[in-house]
């Protein structure tokens, strides 16, 4: 019986406004986001220092976190304006900073000491030593590389013996380099990936020139499998590490949405002393999946089976239909995020429903309330009818099956 009031928190990503308030509400205890400078994922939608400061207070209200992303390497061009940046920031009270550059945690650690400085994976920390040098520079957390094996994190702990927090990647993309620090993407496209602008040129297709190979063989990525420890999760949680992160701030809703939701339910029944149903929130993990899925380095240095050499990304099995607004009557106001149809069969999630619920849609009206058959345009608002007599409330979401 597990007698300690320590639990691992579950840290989601947040692309913008409205993936925060779904990561927060699908159960994340925190949130990671990106204001609009000094962060890396330009091509995020990222944050406003108004929008920053508004969904920190809703976490708080929650007794939540966010933590703001400050991890670029900064060139000289960035740190004229760091100081003043930081102080609108720190206005925001978030809960933390996640930095990577020595010249950012030093300036956010002597003109703001109360601030909390956790270190990105930018600086691929593999190691207990690094994470105590970062420790002596008033650093809370480490964000460990992802290139670190389950044993490695193990000795690890025991070295550090709570001295330090640690936060580990559970799932996302992965990387041919060390934890993104790549510039692949300066030299193929003049964007550079440590101040943000990667475009994945890792995921490009490469044609080989060379006649003794297979045709087939001819066009290749350089690109990992995404990363899934759902599986390992049981044995991650022994280790009490501060913190499992999500990675996916460019991900979708439904992404963030049924990513934490699998995790969260693993966590909490690991807590509550439950059957873990690894399988069945395995199985829900995939549906958000558009490609595959391996351990990464969790059990040694990743070898050709865990790349993506020659394959297609895999197509995501279900469709993300819509999410629900509220109830109107008899039927439900919704938001569409793809074509859908009356007899569509469907299944809905959310985080107050115990389970997935599958339903059909029986009728369905648009905003002028004329019945239609079809709704072929996402982004748009219509009202729907199912065959189930269960409740749904906004968040809820709907996939196609």
């Amino acid at each position: 019986m597990k007698t300690s009031n320590f639990k691992t928190e579950l840290l989601a990503p947040a692309g913008d406004l409205e993936r925060a308030y779904i990561a927060l509400d699908y159960g994340a205890d925190a949130i990671f986001l990106g204001g609009k400078a000094y962060s890396l994922r330009a091509h995020a939608s990222n944050f406003e220092i108004d929008d920053i400061a508004k969904i920190t207070e809703y976490a708080h209200s929650k007794n939540k976190k966010v933590y703001v992303v400050t991890n670029i390497i900064c060139h000289n061009p960035f740190i004229k304006s760091a100081f003043e940046y930081m102080q609108q920031l720190i206005a925001c009270k978030p809960d933390g900073f996640i930095t990577a550059d020595p010249f950012l945690v030093t300036l956010i650690s002597k003109n703001f000491p109360d601030a909390e400085i956790h270190i990105s994976t930018q600086q691929s920390v593999c190691n207990s030593k690094a994470a105590l040098f970062w420790k002596r520079n008033n650093v809370k957390r480490i964000v460990l590389a992802r290139e670190v094996t389950y044993d490695e994190l193990k000795q690890l702990m025991t070295n550090l013996n709570n001295a330090i927090e640690i936060e580990v990647f559970i799932h996302g993309a992965g990387c041919i380099s060390y934890s993104g620090r790549c510039t692949m993407s300066n030299n193929f496209s003049l964007r550079d990936a440590n101040t943000g602008g990667c475009a994945q040129s890792c995921r490009w297709k490469y044609l080989v020139e060379n006649d003794n190979i297979n045709k087939k063989d001819k066009y290749f990525t350089m690109s990992a499998k995404d990363m899934a420890q759902i599986t390992n999760l049981e044995e991650l949680l022994k280790l009490n590490v501060a913190s499992f992160k999500i990675e996916g701030r460019m991900k979708s809703l439904h992404y963030v949405a049924t990513v934490v939701n699998s995790y969260r339910k693993i966590i909490d029944n690991y807590y509550n002393n439950r059957d873990l149903e690894v399988n069945k929130n395995a199985e829900e993990l995939s549906k958000a999946a558009n490609r595959e899925t391996d351990t990464a380095w969790f059990y040694s240095n990743p070898d050709k089976d865990k790349m993506l050499y020659h394959e297609e990304e895999k197509k995501v099995n279900q469709n993300y239909a819509f999410i629900i607004k509220n109830k109107v009557g008899d039927y439900y106001q919704v938001i569409t995020k793809n074509k859908i149809s009356v007899d569509d069969n469907i299944e809905i999630i959310g985080p107050e429903l115990a389970s997935t619920t599958k339903t059909k849609i029986i009728a369905m009206r648009n905003s002028d309330n004329i019945d239609i058959s079809v709704c072929p345009t996402p982004m748009s608002t219509i009202y729907l009818k199912f065959d189930s007599n269960e409740e749904f409330n906004y968040p809820d979401i709907a996939r196609l099956i």
